[in-house]
């Protein structure tokens, strides 16, 4: 697909919502919807990998711990799958794969995309990753007094309103696309650079960036490629028919992260 035909889907889309596919089925009048592939890695990102900054963090903490084992039960389907937590704060399957996120460790073993903070679960107790980090990342609880002067009061922590149930803005994507792209010399493939932009992104995704589209596609990925065609139309990544590979332009090469 051309960035002219791109173009013309995108001017017909629902942001946030639409794919390609579904804009191209909406114009031809076809009924129901047909899962897309999901882009497959076809090998580790030319930048460095790193594990996951919650998952990392949940373990320094002493929250989890290396060698923690994780079930994801699906009970339509008759299976369980299971994920050990490596000492570096990432998921190895029983295959032998390891995966930086959940997420992508969830969408190794299902083929389309899940959320893995939701779907894998600490065995021991059965609870899912999403319910240990929401209880994990609490603010530190305030006390107002002293010892000295009278009782202490304990101001029960809250959550920001609505954090987990919003959405990444679609902007907030590009600094990390021209970074990722920048420091690997302006030219990757997208799967590679999209797996890398979760990594570097996940501890600020919020519940709806992990809502599936009708084309089942996740909805930050989809975001992430609307920006892409922003990016396109702003002269940093250069047009072509080539969507598989995302590359910068002189401008974009240059454009502050």
């Amino acid at each position: 697909m051309d960035d002219e035909v791109y173009a013309l889907l995108q001017s017909k889309a629902e942001a946030f919502v639409d794919t390609p596919n579904t804009v191209l089925r909406r114009l031809l009048n076809l009924t129901g919807s047909v899962a897309e592939p999901v882009e497959r890695r076809a090998g580790r990102a030319d930048v460095k990998p790193a594990s996951s900054t919650k998952l990392a963090r949940l373990l320094a903490d002493g929250i989890l711990v290396v060698d923690e084992r994780l079930v994801w039960d699906r009970r339509n389907q008759g299976k369980q799958h299971e994920a050990w937590l490596t000492n570096d704060g990432r998921l190895r399957l029983r295959d032998g794969s390891l995966h930086d996120t959940p997420s992508s460790a969830a969408r190794h073993v299902a083929g389309y995309e899940v959320n893995g903070w939701k779907a894998w679960q600490r065995q021991r107790d059965g609870k899912s990753l999403s319910d240990i980090w929401e209880e994990h990342d609490q603010p530190a609880t305030a006390t107002t007094g002293t010892e000295s002067n009278g009782p202490s009061s304990k101001v029960p922590p809250q959550r920001p309103v609505g954090r987990m149930r919003g959405l990444t803005p679609q902007k907030a994507f590009r600094r990390y696309i021209l970074a990722i792209l920048q420091e690997v010399g302006g030219r990757q493939e997208a799967d590679k650079l999209l797996a890398e932009l979760e990594r570097r992104m996940e501890h600020t995704f919020l519940e709806g960036d992990y809502r599936i589209l009708d084309g089942r596609e996740v909805r930050w990925r989809n975001a992430a490629r609307w920006e892409r065609k922003d990016m396109v139309d702003d002269g940093l990544i250069k047009r072509s028919e080539n969507r598989g590979v995302w590359e910068l332009t002189s401008k974009g090469m240059n454009a502050p992260k």
